[in-house]
């Protein structure tokens, strides 16, 4: 079994067959009064709550997850890190010259 099931949606007994869920587009997860809802995420920013631990299962094994911050883009990080080098090096650049140009008077 997929260890992220295992860690988002717990643990269980069952063996789910995804195949057989994935191409029943009329499959209805049953709701279970014992299995408390949990909020799922997608790489689009979907959100879904699930209320079984098949349902729970069935989404995860198709990639979604239970953390908001892993909609936390990392090439969206990359750039905004290297945004900032950029103009705090561009800043600076300007700063020396400006700087320069006033002792160059002197």
């Amino acid at each position: 079994m997929n260890a992220n099931i295992e860690k988002i949606c717990g643990e269980s007994e069952l063996t789910p067959d995804f195949d057989a869920i994935a191409s029943n587009p009329a499959f209805v997860f049953d709701p279970d009064l014992s299995y408390e809802t949990l909020v799922l995420y997608n790489s689009d920013g979907l959100i879904i709550n699930v209320n079984s631990w098949l349902e729970c299962a069935n989404y995860v094994n198709g990639g979604w997850f239970a953390s908001i911050n892993n909609l936390i883009n990392y090439e969206k990080r990359l750039f905004f890190i290297l945004l900032f080098f950029t103009t705090s090096y561009i800043t600076i650049e300007i700063a020396q010259k400006l700087r320069g140009q006033k002792n160059s008077k002197k």
